[in-house]
């Protein structure tokens, strides 16, 4: 993947199927979240929040669309809301809400590469 190119994303990458697609997934997924706040830094959070979320969905669609990894995208969803920590009530923090399947398979794919990180 040309990590020069900012724009690139997982779900182009030739490799992204089977297992790989999640690790792709999970790339795009961070970055199609930061890039919606910072596309709508001036607007309200509700509004930078409802943008994230059809972003989010867009994406979710895409893996789908591709079929990268259809038993694990496949009727999946992610819905992201705010949370108040009691500590801090005046700085929301920004949950995801992932379907169980989807999160079980995600954690697994994470774990594996934490795994074999640590083998090399």
């Amino acid at each position: 993947m040309n990590t020069a190119n900012n724009q690139s994303w997982g779900f182009l990458h030739p490799e992204c199927h089977g297992q790989n697609a999640l690790t792709f997934f999970s790339w795009d997924l961070a970055k199609t979240i930061e890039q919606q706040f910072e596309l709508h830094v001036d607007s309200s959070l509700a509004v930078q929040l409802h943008e994230a979320q059809k972003a989010v969905d867009r994406l979710l669609n895409q893996y789908v669309q591709i079929q990268a990894n259809p038993p694990a995208f496949e009727g999946q969803s992610i819905k992201l809301k705010l949370e108040h920590d009691d500590d801090s009530p005046e700085t929301p923090v920004l949950a995801l809400q992932t379907s169980p399947h989807l999160e079980s398979l995600i954690l697994a794919s994470q774990a594996q590469q934490q795994a074999s990180r640590s083998i090399n």
